[in-house]
């Protein structure tokens, strides 16, 4: 049983360190949707800007635009599919922590079982052997 115990241990750590390599992913795709974002606004604010060359790189500029939105439309499908990784993952560390808690009480109990017939042996043995 002490063995179940160490290898629950063993697996709940095992468990947490993917839910946080989970979150960590998800934070790095959170940070490329963001980054995405702004790379669309500066561009449109270079749009909007009058100067004489601006009509030349209107088109780079729409393709640019256009790539990038397409680009955040990935990041943010890959945002939500991560979100429900790390969900998954978090479930997975609860879910094990609560049977190696369960495991724990079940040892504890068999244990406080063992003890009190121990007692109860040497109190039947003590008895007996007062007795003539």
């Amino acid at each position: 049983m002490k063995q179940r115990l160490k290898r629950f241990d063993r697996l709940i750590k095992v468990q947490q360190h993917l839910h946080r390599s989970a979150e960590l992913q998800l934070a790095h795709l959170q940070r490329e949707e963001n980054r995405l974002k702004a790379a669309q606004e500066e561009i449109l604010q270079t749009m909007g800007d009058s100067s004489e060359l601006h009509g030349l790189f209107v088109d780079v500029k729409a393709r640019k635009l256009k790539a990038l939105a397409l680009e955040e439309v990935k990041a943010q499908e890959a945002v939500i599919t991560q979100k429900a990784v790390t969900t998954e993952k978090a479930m997975q560390v609860k879910r094990t922590e609560k049977t190696f808690e369960r495991l724990k009480e079940t040892i504890y109990r068999e244990q406080e079982k063992k003890d009190l017939a121990a007692i109860l042996e040497a109190m039947t043995q003590r008895i007996g052997t007062s007795l003539p």
